[in-house]
């Protein structure tokens, strides 16, 4: 937490949050907690653009509990008097997760809904039926549950925040959200938190807030130098897997990461060439069943995992060019994705060290997203793209906007890496990439969504009444539809480079052979020698049959 002039107890909080507080480890506010707190608690509306990492979420619960706290001091009724839109349904997890945190000794005075989630209507109907003060949800959920007559706000609603706003239009959201705002009370306080301020957020300002403070509280979206180095590497489509597999199997990548590829296909193409190696990894993306994708994404935060791949093909490309893209196809449009899903935004992993893009992003917006993963709060972390030559465009335009001048000085600094002295694993590469062939991705894609369609709604209220057993179910097993070859776990001596020798695990390294004071190394037929040796063990026993013969 980035330190402020203003502690948390001095804000006038209720005794119950500021213990929550302390039991999280907050003891001082970061910047936008510092500055939007109080600033809620008074009863403005806000525009907060922060960059992601900064505190958002906490931002905003907190006044909202607050002001709860006092609302029921004198009066009692229970209604649902706080509304937060989010995007996407693994941030209304995340955010559900972060109210109940910061409610943890006064859970009955503040309860919490989330209605983001993949159930039907009818089974949510019962959770808004009891009214929590706060609900969580996508804005197409609330409008849905609003159309069924489950959730009434015009009489009872006093704040509403809209989370992540630069990305609600480019989600397809527009038409819901102007839809919910005419079944809201005319006067509320606004919240709108966003990494950017875009033509959208501007537009939502107009329709939302009434005399809003606005808060600008960092200049760049991402953190400089000191804390995040950014690195870019030149290669090429074969490059990429040879790269990543020397990165990944020397252990020269070290921590938890985030690899991002451009679409799911590319998602199991990896995961599968990395299984070769027996390097195993998670993949997240839209296909997979929300439950799904939320235990993987706490259990990669609990240390389970060192490795997800991860695709952010929704909302993260320019708006304009989606919705141009999505009249083309058409009803060839794919199904079965989730249009709310969303990871390179909004999600807290946990101390990732290192965000890779396999693929470049498509979009200045999508690298800021991707990369703000890492390097957090006052996290350290590093990221690495590889840019092929279809890429260097964009690569381009990120640098332009990162910098705001072609003249500054590159921001991606060149990653330091001579790639000839990797060749010598190239026709492992080739040999593991043979192997990934088009069916095998088509048949992995299907087992692993059978096996997690299994796990998640089969097994959903085993795991309720068995939370240990959650812990044990693992999701970065190999799906092996591809042929594997024994000799490709293990890594020679002889194939890794002189100058990266220094640098590789040594548990990962072959044990050496036992070598004398005079230097000379102990055979295997010399330590068998003290009165094992074969030969001197021998016994002739031609005389034994011979006797034998005369006999018979």
């Amino acid at each position: 937490m980035e330190e402020g002039s203003v502690h948390f107890h001095e804000m006038g909080l209720d005794d119950r949050v500021l213990k929550a507080l302390a039991d999280l480890g907050w003891s001082q506010p970061t910047l936008i907690q510092e500055k939007a707190i109080p600033l809620a608690l008074e009863g403005k509306d806000l525009l907060a653009r922060a960059r992601t990492g900064s505190g958002k979420t906490a931002a905003y619960a907190i006044p909202l509990i607050q002001r709860i706290l006092t609302s029921k001091q004198t009066v009692r009724e229970q209604a649902v008097r706080a509304l937060v839109l989010v995007p996407t349904k693994e941030l209304g997890q995340q955010v559900q997760s972060m109210i109940r945190q910061l409610t943890a000794f006064c859970s009955r005075d503040v309860r919490v809904a989330d209605i983001s989630g993949k159930a039907d209507i009818s089974a949510q109907k019962p959770i808004l039926m009891e009214k929590p003060d706060i609900v969580v949800g996508t804005p197409s959920r609330v409008q849905a549950h609003i159309n069924a007559q489950n959730l009434q706000l015009q009489t009872s609603l006093e704040m509403l925040v809209i989370d992540e706003a630069d990305l609600l239009f480019s989600f397809g959201f527009e038409a819901d959200l102007k839809s919910l705002l005419c079944h809201l009370p005319k006067i509320y306080q606004a919240f709108l938190m966003s990494a950017t301020l875009n033509d959208d957020v501007q537009a939502l300002k107009e329709l939302v807030l009434h005399n809003p403070v606005m808060l600008k509280l960092q200049g760049s979206q991402l953190p400089d130098s000191s804390q995040l180095q950014q690195y870019s590497v030149r290669c090429e489509e074969e490059d990429k897997f040879l790269l990543i597999y020397t990165l990944l199997k020397l252990g020269l990548v070290q921590g938890k990461s985030l690899v991002f590829v451009r679409d799911v296909d590319r998602c199991y193409r990896l995961k599968l060439f990395l299984e070769q190696f027996s390097i195993p990894a998670c993949v997240l993306n839209s296909e997979l069943p929300i439950h799904s994708r939320c235990h993987i994404i706490s259990q990669f935060n609990q240390g389970f995992y060192n490795y997800i791949i991860a695709t952010d093909e929704q909302g993260l490309e320019n708006p304009a060019r989606r919705s141009q893209k999505t009249q083309e196809k058409g009803k060839k449009k794919k199904k079965g994705k989730d249009k709310e899903y969303g990871v390179s935004r909004g999600i807290d992993f946990h101390n990732v060290s290192n965000v890779i893009n396999f693929d470049f992003p498509a979009s200045v917006e999508s690298y800021i997203h991707r990369v703000g993963r890492t390097a957090r709060a006052d996290n350290p972390g590093s990221a690495l793209s590889f840019i092929s030559h279809t890429e260097l465009e964009m690569l381009a335009e990120v640098e332009n906007a990162l910098t705001g001048d072609v003249t500054h000085d590159s921001v991606l600094k060149p990653y330091g890496f001579r790639m000839e002295e990797i060749e010598g694993f190239r026709y492992r590469c080739r040999d593991a990439m043979r192997s990934v062939t088009k069916q095998a991705v088509k048949e992995a894609r299907l087992k692993e969504i059978k096996q997690e369609l299994l796990n998640s709604e089969k097994l959903k209220t085993y795991f309720e009444d068995n939370p240990r057993d959650l812990q044990l179910l693992r999701h970065d097993k190999d799906l092996h539809p591809a042929v594997i070859k024994p000799h490709l776990k293990n890594v020679p001596d002889y194939l890794i480079p002189t100058a990266l020798k220094s640098l590789v695990n040594p548990l990962k390294r072959r044990k050496k052979k036992k070598i004398k004071a005079g230097g000379v190394m102990l055979s295997s037929f010399k330590k068998n020698s003290r009165g094992k040796n074969p030969l001197k063990s021998f016994r002739y026993t031609r005389k034994k049959r011979e006797k034998k013969a005369g006999k018979s």
